[in-house]
C-alpha cells in the first residue's frame, strides 16, 4: 500500500502566485481562528453576567440572600419559611393542598398560614 502525497507540480510562472495565495490563505485561517476565539470569550463573559443577573433577581425576589445559601435566618438563628406564592399544589398522595418553602420543606396550607 502506499501513503497519500501531498505534493503537486506547479510551473514556474505559476510557484509566485501560488505561495501568495498560500500565504494569504494561511493569515485568513489565523485571523479567522482568533476572531472565533475573541467570540467565545466575550459570549462567555455575557452570560456569566446574565446568570449573575438571574441569581441576583431570583434572590431578590424570594427575600435571599447569596451568602445564606438560600434561606433566611432569624436573629435566634432559626430559619424563617419562605413560601413563594405560586408554591401551593395538591399533594398527589394525600390529595391536601401543600405549600413549599423555598428551603424545601412542604407542609399544609394550614400550617403555612398558622405560621404567619
Amino acid at each position: 500500500s502506499s501513503g497519500i502525497n501531498a505534493e503537486y507540480g506547479v510551473c514556474e510562472e505559476f510557484a509566485e502566485t501560488l505561495c501568495c495565495a498560500w500565504e494569504e490563505q494561511s493569515r485568513n485561517h489565523t485571523e479567522r481562528t482568533e476572531e472565533k476565539r475573541v467570540e467565545k470569550i466575550y459570549d462567555n463573559w455575557k452570560l456569566l453576567i446574565k446568570s449573575l443577573l438571574i441569581k441576583e433577581k431570583i434572590l431578590k425576589k424570594y427575600d435571599m440572600t447569596s451568602e445564606e445559601g438560600g434561606s433566611r435566618k432569624k436573629k435566634g438563628g432559626g430559619h424563617v419559611h419562605v413560601y413563594p406564592a405560586r408554591s401551593k399544589r395538591k399533594d398527589k398522595v394525600t390529595g391536601q393542598m401543600v405549600q413549599k418553602c423555598s428551603c424545601g420543606l412542604v407542609v399544609p396550607v394550614e400550617s403555612c398560614e398558622e405560621e404567619l
